[in-house]
């Protein structure tokens, strides 16, 4: 029987053992750093998509003493202008396209429709830094409210929701005076709902539905009705300390076009013609014209700082110099003073903006506030506009 042979593998030298071992390590140096290299790429993008879902959207776009605005909460409400705004802007350029502009007053009302369309085009433009601006304002008036114990419930959240769309859970019940004619009896009945619980709440769920597919939650809608609500509340708690009398005056006028006529009509008074009979004849100022120039009474108004000025200096049968206004060339004449008169409902309303407006500037100019605000965070625009 022929052996067969095997082979031996001739023994390695040291040298060799050495030299096989420096290049085993230098394997193993090379596919640790590629895994390493090929974690660090994988750890990057994961980090990427963990920061694109999670870090970016709760990232601030802005705090206000100390509070956080997160970036997703403030795409939302540019998302949600963008399309309330789109669908008013959409009804208009309905109605201009079903106007005869062949006929004059259509024509008119076109020219107007397409003026607050260019308006409401620009103020589109403008959303994404007014979005932001609202957002701090929101918040300086939510802090200012949390501070006075204010806050909006649940329910009445609902019920703003109920009335947006019409729906009334209390029927209103007329109230029906007593005829002292006639025995018969009257018996009320309750006004019908202009919509059923049923139809609200099929109108409300297809909003929701429609808010659903551009990425708006109810949950974001129902904290926007919130925000409105607050701030009436707070415009109510600051107009409290406005003074619902202050001095006023009773004023006539005579307005002309030019500072000559003016002067003419200066010299007739000064000659002791009546006033009144004056302003019927000669004053442009259709408002007044008829009554004789009687103005009424008025509380200051700085946005008529010439005539109030002049007005609240004269005595009471003065008659001013000639002063030039945004209505003209005036001549005034103050009837009646009275240093504590009440307000009229509308200048005492004028007061209570002024008050909360300046309320809301004092809390910005001392609020802390960071803005995070860029290009990168505005949503895209996704409208065919």
């Amino acid at each position: 029987m022929v052996k067969r042979k095997v082979k031996r593998e001739p023994l390695l030298t040291r040298k060799q053992i050495s030299r096989r071992q420096r290049e085993e390590k230098q394997r193993r140096l090379i596919l640790w750093g590629a895994g390493g290299v090929l974690l660090l790429v994988l750890g990057i993008l994961g980090f990427g998509y963990y920061e694109t879902k999670f870090l970016k959207p709760a990232s601030p776009v802005a705090v206000v003493n100390g509070v956080s605005l997160r970036t997703d909460e403030y795409q939302n409400m540019v998302i949600f202008q963008r399309s309330t705004l789109d669908q008013y802007l959409q009804y208009l350029e309905t109605q201009l396209s079903q106007l005869d502009v062949s006929d004059e007053t259509a024509a008119a009302i076109a020219d107007f429709f397409q003026q607050e369309l260019e308006q409401l085009e620009l103020q589109r433009a403008q959303i994404p830094s007014q979005a932001l601006e609202m957002m701090i304002e929101d918040e300086l008036i939510r802090q200012g409210a949390q501070e006075r114990g204010i806050t909006v419930t649940e329910e009445e959240i609902d019920r703003a929701i109920e009335e947006s769309y019409g729906y009334q859970r209390e029927p209103v019940t007329p109230t029906v005076t007593p005829s002292h004619t006639t025995t018969e009896t009257v018996t009320p009945t309750p006004t019908p709902s202009p919509v059923t619980q049923e139809q609200f709440e099929q109108s409300y769920q297809q909003d929701l539905a429609a808010l659903a597919e551009i990425g708006i939650s109810e949950e974001f809608y129902r904290d926007l009705i919130r925000r409105d609500l607050l701030r009436p509340k707070m415009w109510e708690v600051i107009g409290q300390d406005v003074p619902t009398s202050e001095e006023q005056v009773r004023v006539r006028r005579i307005v002309l076009e030019t500072e000559e006529e003016a002067k003419a009509v200066r010299e007739r008074l000064e000659a002791e013609e009546d006033f009144a009979t004056l302003a019927q004849e000669l004053s442009i100022d259709e408002a007044t014209r008829e009554n004789g120039g009687d103005v009424g009474w008025m509380a200051f108004d700085e946005r008529d700082i010439s005539f109030s000025a002049m007005a609240f200096q004269l005595e009471v049968g003065e008659i001013s110099q000639v002063i030039q206004t945004t209505r003209g060339y005036e001549i005034l004449k103050v009837e009646e003073k009275d240093e504590d008169r009440e307000l009229d409902p509308a200048t005492l309303e004028k007061r209570q903006n002024t008050a909360f407006s300046t309320w809301l500037n004092d809390r910005e100019a001392e609020a802390t506030i960071d803005r995070y605000w860029s290009e990168e965070k505005v949503p895209p625009d996704t409208s065919a506009r």
